[in-house]
């Protein structure tokens, strides 16, 4: 009896180890998988980030070679409004085309979801977290900054006292829509052949201040092309997988 009691004592502890060894074995298979899926997320999560800033060096340069093309104009706009006769017609659509803003709107998607769902802490770069982090708190100030910049100057651009004596009617897309009937109607101030007329002074101190929002906007992109520097250079040493 006592040797049977043995054998079953051995059996049952051999059984007790099997058991314990298996679900050993099934965790370290469960953790190896999950490490396997979190480093794919990872990756992924790397290559899209890295697409994102892309993009934005992308809109970036686009928006600086506009910014670069309104300030042309403005400063022709400035010569040709000091050069008598001018075409006041001429002056206020290219006056138009100076005013118009394409809003830069970043492609920060990847960012968002990575801090929303609480899925940053798969990146576990603690330097490049860190950075991400900092580059998008600058990215919401640059945004700020040029969202400030940009009502500043619809409130100084649209600020005078008469619409028609100003000549908004001789904008082109304006005239084509009144039409000459209505045209004739509206009151024609050449002001832009009077040096002491006061809209031609407003007129002319507004194209300063609008060339130097400008060159104020530029500087806020520049800052952020090369904030952009040091994460780009970071996610490039990450490999897609």
């Amino acid at each position: 009896m006592e040797n049977k009691t043995g054998k079953y004592l051995k059996y049952a502890i051999g059984e007790i180890v099997l058991v314990v060894i298996g679900i050993l074995i099934a965790l370290s298979i469960n953790n190896w998988n999950d490490n396997r899926k979190n480093k794919l997320a990872e990756s992924d999560y790397y290559c899209r980030i890295l697409e994102d800033f892309q993009i934005n060096e992308k809109l970036v340069n686009e928006s600086l070679e506009g910014i670069t093309n309104r300030i042309k104009i403005s400063k022709k706009i400035i010569l040709d409004l000091n050069k008598t006769p001018n075409n006041k017609s001429e002056i206020l659509n290219d006056f138009l085309h100076a005013l118009r803003q394409n809003v830069f709107v970043p492609s920060n998607i990847t960012f968002e979801e990575l801090t929303s769902s609480g899925n940053i802490k798969f990146i576990t770069d603690i330097q490049l977290k860190n950075r991400l982090i900092e580059f998008n708190t600058f990215l919401e100030n640059t945004l700020d900054l040029l969202k400030e910049n940009r009502n500043e100057l619809n409130k100084r651009m649209i600020n005078f006292e008469s619409a028609t004596e100003f000549g908004m009617q001789e904008f082109d897309y304006l005239e084509n829509e009144l039409g000459k009937e209505i045209g004739q109607l509206l009151p024609s101030n050449e002001w832009t052949n009077n040096k002491n007329d006061k809209t031609f002074l407003k007129f002319q101190d507004n194209l300063v201040f609008l060339v130097a929002m400008y060159v104020r906007q530029k500087q806020h992109l520049y800052n952020l092309k090369v904030e952009m520097e040091e994460p780009i250079r970071l996610l490039k040493n990450k490999k897609c997988e």
